[in-house]
């Protein structure tokens, strides 16, 4: 640890993640303010968050199900992690927050929960996720919803870590006896 305190800027209330179609650039907009730029790298699988007066955090798959953001120096600033098969409900965690992601009846529509209680909804255009309108009841983490906006708006890339689709070669073995 460097001992230096990172500030986890929070959302509360109405804002939303805008992007231009087919665009890798995404903005977390409330009351016209922007609070956080993402800028999707495709390629690489990965997307950088940039906050105000902080150093960009990097949000890329770890493996399978698995979505962490770091800072530039590497320590981890939050993580997601795939909880069902088919993607339906996600836990996101982090340095003083833990929430769960579950995906409602509704199509393109989200909750995230302290606990068993709803504290944010997530909704998506009935087409895509270029827009997604989100709704806290209390303070969520930018970070949180920078995880939980990766993994509904770009899920291949979250599931598809470089090389995570190839299964893993073992090792054959052979009993080795002491008798020769």
């Amino acid at each position: 640890m460097n001992g230096r305190v990172v500030r986890n800027p929070v959302v509360i209330g109405d804002c939303r993640f805008e992007s231009r179609f087919f665009s890798n650039r995404w903005r977390l907009v409330q009351r016209d303010a922007v609070i956080a730029e993402l800028r999707r790298m495709p390629s690489r699988h990965m997307t950088m968050l940039h906050l105000p007066d902080q150093q960009p955090v990097e949000l890329r798959p770890a493996r399978w199900g698995t979505v962490i953001a770091a800072d530039p120096d590497g320590n981890e600033r939050g993580r997601i992690e795939r909880q069902s098969w088919w993607g339906r409900r996600w836990e996101i965690s982090g340095s003083g927050f833990a929430c769960a992601l579950t995906s409602d009846p509704l199509p393109r529509r989200w909750t995230l929960r302290f606990g068993t209680e709803p504290v944010a909804r997530l909704s998506g255009t009935p087409w895509s996720y270029n827009q997604l309108a989100v709704h806290t009841d209390v303070a969520v983490p930018v970070t949180a919803l920078a995880l939980a906006w990766h993994v509904l708006a770009r899920p291949w890339e979250a599931a598809a870590a470089p090389g995570a689709l190839i299964p893993v070669r073992r090792e054959s073995f052979r009993i080795i006896s002491d008798h020769g």
